[in-house]
């Protein structure tokens, strides 16, 4: 009976112990809080190596991408819903591979190499989109509705890349990219994923993206507030992705009948200032792996297979 009542007892402090640590624990009401006439910009480098097998052969590839986003802070609503105005200040990409070295700076472009119609291409696409602009209600949480401007930029967009025979294949990609639908789901948590409630250290949080973007993809992210200090929260995040439909092709090109299914994970750690929930700063690491199918055609009789791995990073940081 002594024993019994002595565990008893222990458990019943251990029980007090918790309640009072969780009482004492203080809360962070994480909010993103932009204030009218404000203006940021951030700035997202990524890398990716990637690695895939055609006909046997093992090819590689390394893509460094650098982009400037800017955002000015329209209004506030009495809910502290903002308008937001987000614009393309500024793209780069670098990619080296089977094609050989390939780059264009929008801030500093040059020639492209006219032996290289993949970087021509490319110029004229990055050339386009640097300076477009559209406009969005984004809520406390992060969630965005509203948008505005999509179709004018649309327009505008293809107007600069111009009729020639290369982009013409390309036309139903931007359509895609740049419906009002997906650019809302592709703009959701651009500025944050915020909880609806206040959270302590160690809580945890999730938020579920489904979109069609040239294909079907998925993203289930897990939030924690690992620490608190000096009015930084930061969070670490895992996402579990999933692109595409082995059974389905990619609407691009119908000529061309391409499938894929590519699946990974993202990890996330993040530097969010407490007082207006803006990201100073995210490095995200980045594994995926998967297949792409190409169906039988007249070039490509017997169709074809390519495995194919995708490691790589990204840093995304608040420069303005």
């Amino acid at each position: 009976m002594k024993v019994r009542r002595i565990v008893s007892i222990f458990a019943y402090v251990l029980v007090m112990q918790a309640v009072v640590f969780a009482a004492g624990q203080d809360k962070v009401d994480l909010k993103l809080r932009l204030k009218a006439g404000e203006s940021h910009e951030m700035k997202m480098t990524q890398t990716q190596n990637i690695a895939q097998t055609m006909n046997g052969q093992e090819q590689k590839i390394t893509q460094v991408q650098e982009m400037i986003i800017g955002f000015d802070c329209l209004g506030v609503d009495a809910n502290g819903n903002m308008d937001v105005e987000m614009t393309y200040k500024a793209m780069k990409i670098a990619m080296d591979g089977p094609m050989g070295h390939l780059e264009f700076d929008t801030a500093n472009p040059k020639p492209a190499d006219p032996n290289k119609p993949q970087e021509k291409m490319m110029a004229s696409i990055f050339s386009a989109i640097a300076g477009s602009k559209f406009q969005m209600k984004v809520s406390p949480t992060g969630k965005t509705t509203d948008i505005r401007g999509i179709k004018e930029m649309l327009t505008k967009i293809k107007e600069k890349m111009g009729n020639g025979p290369e982009m013409q294949g390309m036309n139903k990609f931007f359509d895609k990219m740049f419906d009002e639908k997906q650019a809302k789901e592709m703009t959701g948590d651009m500025l944050g994923a915020f909880p609806a409630e206040p959270v302590a250290v160690g809580d945890t949080w999730y938020d579920t993206i489904s979109m069609n973007f040239i294909m079907p993809i998925d993203v289930d992210t897990t939030y924690m507030l690992k620490q608190r200090k000096d009015g930084i929260a930061y969070i670490d995040a895992v996402a579990k992705m999933d692109m595409g439909d082995s059974s389905k092709a990619i609407e691009i090109d119908p000529n061309n009948k391409v499938s894929m299914q590519i699946s990974g994970t993202m990890n996330t750690t993040s530097e969010v200032d407490e007082k207006t929930g803006l990201t100073r700063k995210s490095n995200i690491a980045m594994n995926f792996s998967g297949v792409i199918k190409v169906e039988a055609n007249p070039q490509m009789p017997e169709g074809m297979t390519i495995p194919m791995t995708i490691v790589g990073n990204a840093v995304v940081e608040l420069i303005k």
